[in-house]
Formats: structure tokens, C-alpha cells, sequence
């Protein structure tokens, strides 16, 4: 009894500790199918998006207004490169005023310094400093103020249209607002200028020594770039943009990142996030949106260029009946990795004829095929043949012959031979009775004064 009461006593534990471990579905490759949306706490508005199919594929609160934090210096940093275009070593002196402006995060540079454009873009977006961003505005327009307004034709002019810029540092003002939507416009627009890109995936940038200054070692303050700050957030694919936070507005980061195996880019934004001792959720939301997406979306072929689509009937050929049709590419798709592909993807397609007469070259473009996703057109390619096929001519010449025999000439010409050997022989007969006739009538008739 006592056997069997401890077996009885295991076989709970067992039940129990199984009933503990959490249970995933599987794929078909048996890896752990990802969760439906990724989990986001503590911010005020979070996305994100694929920037190959520019796609959003997770969003919260996303056209909520929020304060924006240092992502200011994103639209800072795309007036300064439209003003500028290629010429970044253009030199800028720095003014007292300049300096007077500037507060919070800072180098510290000095009255009458001569800087570059391209150091001062490396010091506000890989160290969030706001005396640059303040120097790079002043130089650009008369004034801080004439920058701002810059900024925000920049931002109606690219379409968000629910942002409004009142300083070029992120530094807080209430009046200064803008969305999750629009941080994402704004940083797409971010992402194609290729300078700013490769700025802000830099970790560590020395300043060269200036009149007045050594060199300087600029470290990047977004924590999924550089380690210097804290190691616990870095990101290995990430490749840039920006981070920061101010008392009122939260912990902010736009965040790049990339991974060449799949060929995929996902930018991150997480607006007004806490902070709880150096838990940071800003880096954390960001993180997680970030896994999600690599995890959960990939490039799939939905149409094989060697699959079969269908057969059209060969006329005029000795050799073969019948060719195949294919499409003449593949066809891949950006789509959920859980997606039955033989349940879920549509085909439509059509040919342009029912049949296809020899001589037919292999390669031949004979219809089109649309691949669909629900609602979704993925793609569409034409359809070719797949090999090629001679004419016969004996067939040839009897389909011409047919061919000539049912056209409008030959059945007209047939037509009018019936016709006129109708009405022939009805002339002829004609004559011929007018003649029997004429015939008739002397053998009938006798001279005057015959008495037979």
C-alpha cells in the first residue's frame, strides 16, 4: 500500500509540473510559432514597421499626441542635410548666442570655434547634443526661429501633419507635439538619406581637434548602437537613428535595425515610455517590437517559375497534342510567418487563347497568372510555354485547305457557281422549250389548198 500510495504521489508531482510548462504551437519545421502582437508596457505610444514593403505591422495609440523628446533631432537632422546637400564640410563659427541658447545635454564647445557641419551632425545625433542642434539651426536660417519654421513646412511637406515643432532640440514645450504615425513618416523620410543612416549607426565618433579644442570621443547615448552608457539594451542588428528622453515626455527611441539573412529592415518608435532604476522601457518596447517582427514576418515564394498551370491543346503539330504553361518567374512575397501557403494563396489565371498553333517556341508568352492573398493582389507574371513544337506541314496544308473552305470568299464563290448554273440551266432550258416549241408548231401547221 505504501508502494502504491508513493507512485500515486509521483504521478500528481508529474501531472502538476507538467501542467507548469508553457505550451507554444509549432510549425511544421517545429520551431515555436511567435505570439499574435508583441507585449508593450509602460509608454504612451509605440509601433513598428517594414521599411522594405513599407508596411505597419504593429501599432498602439498611434496617432495619439505625444510630446517627441529628442526624436526632434531626426527632422533637425533633415532640414540641415536639405540646406546642405553634399557640402557637410561646409566650416561654421560658433557665436556666444549660440551657446546662450543651448541647455541640457551638451559638448561644451566654445565662442569663436570653428566647427563643420558634419561634426556638428555627429555630435546631435550620435551624442543628443543640443548645442549642436542649436548651432546647425543658426547656421542654416537667421535664426532658431526661422529653423522651426523650416522644420514644420518640412514636416506638413512630407505628411505629418500632426506634428509641430517649437525648438530643433526635443528639449520640452508643451506647445511641441506630435505621433507615433508621424515619427514613423518622418523617419522613413530619415531612412533614405544614406549619410544620416550611417551617422547615426555609429558607436563612437572622434571629433577631430578644432582652433580652440583637442579632439573629442563622441559616444552614441542610443543603447542598442553602443554599450558605452549601458550594456544591457545593445541590439546587434541595429543600424541607427535615435534616443532620448526629457522629465515631461518620457523615455523616446526611433529605432533601425537590419538582418541581411533575410534581407529585412524594421524601424522601432517608442514615444513616452517610464523608466524604473536603470530599467529603461523605451529600450525594452523597443527590443520587443523588434524581435516580433523578425520573428514573425519573412519573404515566402508564393509562385514557382517551374510549377505547372495549366495545358492548352497544340494545333497543326504531328508530334504533340498538348503543351504546358508556366509562370515565367517566381513570385515572393512579404508575409506572417504563419500562413498555410497551400490553404491561404489564391491563384488567377487566364490564356490567351484555348489553343496555341505550331510552330510554338519554348518561352512563348501564351496568358498571365495573379497571385492573391485574401484581398491582396502579391504579384503577377505572364505564362509561357515550356517547350517548343514544330509545325507538320501536311497539317498545315489540310488546315489551310479547311481553313479556305470555310472562309466568306469560298462559300461565296460556291454560292455564286449554284447560282449561275442554276440560272444556265434554266436559259438553256428555256431555249430548249422555245425551240421544241417552234419545232412543234411546223409539223402541226399545213399549206393553204391541201387536201391531204
Amino acid at each position: 500500500m505504501k508502494n502504491i500510495f508513493k507512485l500515486i504521489s509521483l504521478l500528481c508531482v508529474a501531472v502538476i509540473m507538467i501542467s507548469l510548462v508553457p505550451v507554444y504551437a509549432e510549425g511544421e519545421d517545429g520551431d515555436e510559432t511567435p505570439p499574435l502582437e508583441p507585449e508593450i508596457e509602460r509608454c504612451e505610444a509605440a509601433c513598428v514597421f517594414n521599411v522594405e514593403n513599407d508596411k505597419m505591422l504593429y501599432e498602439y495609440n498611434l496617432t495619439k499626441s505625444v510630446f517627441p523628446a529628442s526624436t526632434v533631432k531626426i527632422m533637425t537632422a533633415i532640414v540641415v542635410f536639405d540646406y546642405y546637400g553634399d557640402n557637410l564640410d561646409t566650416q561654421i563659427t560658433v557665436t556666444q548666442d549660440m551657446l546662450n541658447e543651448s541647455a541640457g545635454n551638451k559638448i561644451g564647445f566654445y565662442p569663436g570655434e570653428i566647427v563643420t557641419v558634419r561634426q556638428m551632425l555627429y555630435c546631435m545625433l550620435v551624442n543628443s547634443a543640443n548645442d549642436a542642434a542649436i548651432i546647425l539651426a543658426n547656421s542654416v536660417a537667421d535664426s532658431t526661429a526661422g529653423f522651426v519654421r523650416m522644420m514644420n513646412e518640412k514636416a506638413s511637406w512630407i505628411g505629418a501633419y500632426d506634428t509641430n515643432y517649437t525648438n530643433p532640440t526635443g528639449l520640452h514645450d508643451d506647445l511641441m507635439v506630435t505621433t507615433v504615425q508621424d515619427t514613423a513618416t518622418i523617419a522613413k523620410y530619415a531612412y533614405s538619406i544614406p549619410e544620416f543612416m550611417e551617422i547615426t549607426s555609429t558607436s563612437k565618433y572622434v571629433m577631430d581637434a578644432t582652433n580652440v579644442s583637442d579632439y573629442r570621443s563622441i559616444y552614441n547615448r542610443n543603447c542598442l548602437i553602443s554599450k558605452f552608457y549601458n550594456v544591457d539594451y545593445y541590439y546587434p542588428g541595429a543600424i541607427g537613428m535615435n534616443a532620448g528622453a526629457t522629465t515631461q515626455g518620457g523615455y523616446a527611441i526611433c529605432a533601425a535595425a537590419r538582418d541581411d539573412a533575410s534581407k529585412l529592415t524594421y524601424i522601432a518608435i517608442v514615444l513616452g515610455a517610464e523608466a524604473e532604476g536603470t530599467t529603461y522601457y523605451n529600450y525594452i518596447n523597443a527590443i520587443r517590437l523588434l524581435d516580433w517582427a523578425f520573428d514573425s514576418y519573412e519573404y515566402a515564394k508564393v509562385l514557382s517559375s517551374s510549377q505547372v498551370i495549366c495545358e492548352l491543346p497544340v494545333n497543326l503539330s504531328s508530334t504533340l497534342d498538348y503543351i504546358t504553361l508556366v509562370p515565367q518567374t517566381d513570385i515572393t512575397a512579404y508575409l506572417p510567418k504563419t500562413i498555410d501557403l497551400s490553404k491561404d494563396i489564391r491563384y488567377s489565371y487566364n490564356t490567351y487563347a484555348d489553343s496555341l498553333d505550331a510552330p510554338i517556341e519554348a518561352g512563348d508568352v501564351a496568358g498571365t497568372i495573379t497571385v492573391l492573398y485574401g484581398d491582396e493582389i502579391l504579384g503577377s507574371c505572364p505564362l509561357i510555354t515550356t517547350s517548343s513544337i514544330a509545325k507538320s506541314e501536311f497539317l498545315s496544308a489540310l488546315a489551310g485547305i479547311k481553313e479556305f473552305t470555310q472562309s466568306r470568299l469560298f462559300i461565296g464563290t460556291v454560292v455564286a457557281a449554284v447560282i449561275i448554273g442554276i440560272i444556265y440551266i434554266f436559259v438553256v432550258a428555256r431555249k430548249r422549250e422555245k425551240k421544241l416549241r417552234k419545232l412543234g408548231s411546223g409539223r402541226t401547221s399545213r399549206p393553204s389548198g391541201y387536201l391531204g
